[in-house]
Order: structure tokens, then C-alpha cells, then sequence
């Protein structure tokens, strides 16, 4: 992946290279759109106009898991982050928070976005994900913060991964 070096080369860059495309063998993608008012029972997110959001659930609403929710109860996770380098040992405590405000910022907006696990060692972390965007919008937001080295793979076997090392 080519460095950015100036905030106007960043602002050109592509968006999301490999992560574009909705994989159509994924069991937790809607093919069709269910039966609304429906309300998670786990998150008490509620999908409305075939979208699931953050509101109130409407009197009547059926329950109906949401994506997210289906995948942290199965364990499977829909992308992954791979942190390494004596940097991350040496920083620890800034990657990590940066890391905390991605996902909490990136879950008020997107309700199926969410950190599944945090899988700490002294030298690498292993982030999962319910969605490829989150991984790789976690990985982006480390390079931008911290340089290093970013590498995509959205085509791993199981689940996209990102891999950021310094």
C-alpha cells in the first residue's frame, strides 16, 4: 500500500480497495428484507426501512436478531486485525485508545459495525470484527495516527484481514 504523505494524496486515495463488494456467501447477509417493526432483543437496535439503527423500538415490534449480534453469539467474525512491531509494544496504551475510539465512534453510526474480541500478547494484538469495514477502518485510522506499515488482504481465507506492523 503507497504512503500518504500529504493530507491532499490521502483525500485521493481509494476508499475501500477489496472491501467493496458484500460477499454473496455470507450467511449473515439479508437477502430480502424482514417483516418490520423488528427490534434485537440483544442490542435493542431496531430495523426500520430495511436498515438497522439506534432507536427506540415501536410498540409492537417483533424481535429479530440483528447481524451483528448473530455473529458474536456464533463467534464468527466478519474481519480481523493483526497489530505487531516494537512500536505497539512501546505504545500500547495510545494504539489501544485510538483503537477504542474508532469502534465507539464507528458503532454510533453503524449499529452492525462492532469490536468482537481483543486477543492481547506482549507483542501482537488480534482484533475481530462483525464487519470488514470496522478492521479496516481500525487499521487505516493506526496509519494515519502512526505511520507503520498497512496491508489489506480482503480476500483471506474465512474473513478479510488487516495487518498493521511498526
Amino acid at each position: 500500500m503507497p504512503e500518504y504523505s500529504t493530507p491532499m494524496a490521502r483525500r485521493n486515495r481509494p476508499h475501500r480497495v477489496g472491501f467493496e463488494q458484500p460477499d454473496a456467501n455470507d450467511p449473515y447477509r439479508a437477502h430480502r428484507k424482514a417483516a418490520e417493526p423488528a427490534a434485537c432483543p440483544d442490542c435493542g437496535a431496531v430495523q426500520e426501512a430495511g436498515r438497522w439503527r439506534w432507536r427506540e423500538a415501536l410498540p409492537g415490534s417483533r424481535e429479530l436478531r440483528c447481524p451483528a449480534c448473530q455473529r458474536l453469539r456464533d463467534r464468527l467474525p466478519g474481519g480481523e486485525v493483526q497489530l505487531s512491531g516494537e512500536f505497539l509494544a512501546a505504545h500500547r496504551d495510545e494504539v489501544m485508545a485510538r483503537i477504542r475510539h474508532v469502534a465507539v465512534s464507528t458503532r454510533q453510526r453503524f449499529v452492525l459495525q462492532r469490536v468482537m474480541t481483543i486477543d492481547e500478547t506482549p507483542h501482537q494484538v488480534r482484533i475481530t470484527t462483525t464487519s470488514p469495514h470496522l478492521a479496516r477502518a481500525i487499521g487505516v485510522a493506526l496509519h494515519d495516527a502512526f505511520k507503520g506499515t498497512l496491508e489489506l488482504d480482503a480476500h483471506a481465507q474465512g474473513c478479510p484481514r488487516v495487518r498493521w506492523t511498526r
